[in-house]
C-alpha cells in the first residue's frame, strides 16, 4: 500500500483537499454521519484485502480506494476543526427571547385651517336662524344659543310658562334662567310680542322670577374670552371713564343696561369711541355684546356719532322724554 501511496500522491493529495473543503464547509466538527459511514465502508473493504478475500486486480483497486477514501476522510475531519465564514461561534448559553422595544407613535397630521378655525370660534354662539315676522315686533330679540349648556332649565318652573311656551322659547335659543334674567325692556316686549300675550311677562315678573331660580350668578355677566370673538380688539379703550363721567350708553338704540355693562367692562364708555370704530373693531364690539351681527353694531354707531356731535336721535329723545316721565 505504500507503494501505491508513492505513485497515486498527487491524487491523494487532491482527494485530502476536497476532503479538508466538504469539512470546513460542513462546520465545526465535520460531518460526522458522512466519516462514521466511510469508516465502515474503509472498514469492510479493508477486511477483504487483509484476509485475501480477493486477489489480483481487484485487491490492486480496493487497496487503491482504501487510499483515496483515507485521504478524503482525514481531510474532512481536519477541515471540520475550523467552522466557515459567518458561522456563529459556540455560545455558552442559548440566548434568552429578545424583547421588543415599543414603536414611536406615528405622526399626528397637522391639523387644517378650517378645523382650527373652528375650535377657536367653538366657544362662540352662533347666530340664531330669523322667525318669521322678527322685524315687525315691537322691541329686540334677546340672543339665543343653539344648544344648551350641558343641560337646559326646566322653564316651566317660571309661573306662566307651560310646556308650549317653554318650546318656543327653546326654538328662540332660551334654555336657561340666566337667559330669561339679562333680558332688557326691549327683550321682553319683543318675546311678550312673539308670544303673542303682551304685557305678560311683565306682570308675571317672568326676569324677576328666573333671577331667582338662577341664583346669584345670574347677576354677573359671563366672562367673555377675547380669544372666541371675531374681528379686531379696539384700540381705543379705555380703563376708566373720562373725569369719571361715562356717557349714557343706553341713549343708543338697542343697547340696554347689560349691554352698556358690558361695553364698559370691554373699556367702552363714551359715544365718541363708537363713532371712532373701524368696520373689523365693530365686528368684535358685535361679538362681545351676545354675538350680535356686525348691521347692528354699525346701527349703534350712526347713532352713537350723532349723539358725540351733541345731537339727538328720535330713540335718545323718546327715551329722556320717557325718564322724565318717571321722575315726575
Amino acid at each position: 500500500m505504500l507503494y501505491l501511496a508513492t505513485q497515486f500522491a498527487w491524487f491523494l493529495f487532491a482527494a485530502f483537499a476536497v476532503g479538508l473543503v466538504f469539512g470546513w464547509l460542513s462546520g465545526s466538527g465535520g460531518p460526522r454521519g458522512p466519516v462514521a459511514g466511510l469508516a465502515i465502508l474503509w472498514a469492510a473493504l479493508a477486511a477483504l484485502v487483509w484476509f485475501r478475500l480477493v486477489n489480483d486486480q481487484a485487491a490492486f483497486w480496493i487497496e487503491t480506494a482504501l487510499l483515496y477514501l483515507l485521504a478524503y476522510g482525514a481531510g474532512c475531519l481536519i477541515g471540520g476543526l475550523f467552522p466557515s465564514e459567518g458561522e456563529a461561534l459556540p455560545a455558552l448559553a442559548a440566548p434568552g427571547p429578545r424583547l421588543a422595544l415599543p414603536l414611536p407613535a406615528p405622526a399626528l397630521p397637522a391639523p387644517a385651517k378650517q378645523a382650527v378655525a373652528a375650535s377657536v370660534h367653538e366657544a362662540e354662539p352662533a347666530r340664531m336662524p330669523r322667525v318669521e315676522g322678527e322685524d315687525a315686533l315691537a322691541g329686540k330679540r334677546p340672543a339665543g344659543l343653539p344648544t344648551a349648556r350641558s343641560a337646559a332649565d326646566n322653564l316651566k318652573l317660571i309661573k306662566g310658562i307651560g310646556p308650549q311656551n317653554e318650546g318656543r322659547l327653546q326654538a328662540l335659543g332660551i334654555w336657561h334662567f340666566s337667559q330669561i334674567a339679562a333680558w332688557t325692556p326691549e327683550n321682553v316686549e319683543w318675546v311678550g310680542a312673539y308670544l303673542a300675550f303682551p304685557g305678560r311677562i311683565e306682570r308675571e315678573e317672568w326676569v324677576k322670577q328666573a333671577a331667582a331660580l338662577a341664583g346669584p350668578a345670574a347677576d354677573a355677566p359671563a366672562p367673555v374670552s377675547v380669544a372666541a370673538l371675531e374681528g379686531k380688539r379696539p384700540g381705543n379703550l379705555l380703563p376708566a371713564a373720562r373725569g369719571g363721567k361715562p356717557d349714557d350708553l343706553g341713549l343708543i338704540e338697542g343697547v340696554g343696561s347689560d349691554i352698556a355693562e358690558k361695553l364698559n367692562g370691554l373699556g367702552i364708555w363714551h359715544f365718541d369711541q363708537i363713532a371712532a370704530l373701524g368696520p373689523e373693531e365693530l365686528r368684535f364690539l358685535a361679538h362681545h355684546a351676545d354675538a350680535l351681527e356686525r348691521e347692528v353694531a354699525e346701527r349703534w354707531q350712526a347713532e352713537a356719532k350723532i349723539l358725540a356731535a351733541g345731537g339727538q336721535t328720535e330713540h335718545s329723545r323718546a327715551a329722556k322724554s320717557k325718564r322724565g316721565k318717571r321722575k315726575r
